[in-house]
């Protein structure tokens, strides 16, 4: 971490992958050092019980993730919830799977989606990126080849 200066982590709550909520940040991280350490304790006295001396405690240093960008997700729910954010000087992007204007309507796209997340209102058909699990069936099975998969890294 020190040398490249770069996080991903995920941090999931729930019995099982789809019982679960879950959040992933990705980003610019840098050495704070160990004078936090003592605020860090102060909010999590449960650390005292890992670290219970001073000697102990000085293997410890604080990391700060700066500027980065991450998706919280809901996967208990159907369909489920997912949100993407920035932090610091981060510029949100839009990602994941759209259909274009070379909709024709057929619905393929709608039929394969484990999300029911296609909305079929009008052409092109509209994907709900809030519930869209990214899974790329709708692209696969378009016959016109009019859903993009928008990635931005």
């Amino acid at each position: 971490m020190k040398k490249r200066e770069f996080l991903a982590l995920t941090a999931m709550k729930g019995e099982d992958t789809m019982s679960s909520v879950a959040v992933s940040i990705r980003g610019k991280v840098r050495e704070l050092g160990y004078d936090k350490i003592p605020e860090m304790f102060e909010k999590n006295p449960y650390m005292r019980k890992i670290y219970p001396t001073e000697e102990s405690m000085q293997a410890l240093t604080v990391f700060q993730i700066y500027e980065g960008s991450g998706e919280w997700f809901d996967l208990s729910k159907k369909p489920i919830e997912r949100a993407s954010f920035t932090f610091g000087a981060v510029e949100k992007k839009v990602e994941g799977y759209f259909i274009t204007d070379t909709c024709i309507g057929c619905g393929s796209c709608a039929a394969v989606c484990p999300q029911n997340c296609i909305i079929q209102d009008g052409r092109p058909f509209l994907i709900e990126q809030e519930h869209c699990l990214h899974c790329g069936n709708c692209m696969t099975a378009c016959p016109v080849d009019a859903v993009e998969r928008r990635l931005y890294v």
